[in-house]
């Protein structure tokens, strides 16, 4: 895609021309891991609300590009509205939270990253049952439920103190991505970086469409437990 030039004075009619398509491939994405009863379309909405929220907002700053700031806006603003109309049940968050609590646990213990089978006996889970769970979980997002202090600012001007945060963000999670196990990691690449769907990358892989979405909710299970840990806590 030709990335526009912005400055400060910024064009949203043709902004939004340039990243329309940005916004619809995010928007199938995300709404091939949700339940078959969410409209794309309204989606597309929510991710055009996020864009021009982007549009709005975004300042030149060194190492923030618009379009990787702008993808963080879309996703927002489509997550936002997924959370709002319950997208994930209660009784699911509690199980994400023993499963998130288990990895970050045996992560500690272990110095590495758990087997599948070794999460699902510390939880008290069949391998089968494991495998249940985290097959419902096809529509988790990357960064719901985060503390507030782990995620960066908005601003509607330049904030050194926001820019750092922001960096630091970023290079908290480059950190992460690099300690996924990887099979994983190639997962989380293809689908975020090269924007294949979970079909395609299984092509790639030669694996079922079903185990590769198995595996992205087990990365972002992984990334949730090492974003929400105590400050304190080593490993």
């Amino acid at each position: 895609m030709k990335k526009a030039p912005y400055s400060q004075s910024i064009d949203i009619d043709e902004g939004i021309k340039t990243y329309l398509p940005l916004v619809k491939r995010i928007a199938f994405h995300i709404g091939s891991r949700l339940p078959p009863n969410v409209e794309v379309d309204d989606l597309i909405q929510e991710g055009l609300t996020g864009l021009l929220d982007a549009l709005k907002r975004y300042e030149p700053q060194p190492g923030l590009e618009f379009e990787a700031y702008a993808r963080t806006r879309i996703r927002g603003a489509i997550y936002d509205a997924c959370r709002k109309n319950d997208v994930l049940p209660r009784n699911q968050r509690d199980e994400l939270d023993t499963i998130e609590k288990t990895t970050l646990r045996l992560q500690q213990k272990l110095g590495r990253n758990p087997s599948d089978l070794e999460i699902a006996s510390a939880a008290s889970l069949s391998i089968n049952e494991y495998y249940e769970i985290i097959g419902q979980m096809v529509h988790l997002m990357p960064i719901d439920d985060l503390s507030d202090d782990l995620l960066p600012s908005e601003s509607n001007g330049y904030d050194p103190l926001q820019s750092a945060a922001t960096s630091q963000f970023v290079e908290q999670m480059a950190l992460i991505l690099k300690t996924l196990p990887e099979n994983e990691k190639m997962i989380m690449a293809l689908h975020y970086q090269e924007d294949l769907s979970y079909r395609e990358i299984a092509q790639v892989l030669n694996l079922t469409a079903g185990r590769i979405s198995q595996l992205h909710t087990q990365a972002i299970i992984r990334i949730r437990a090492k974003l929400n840990k105590p400050l304190n806590t080593r490993g």
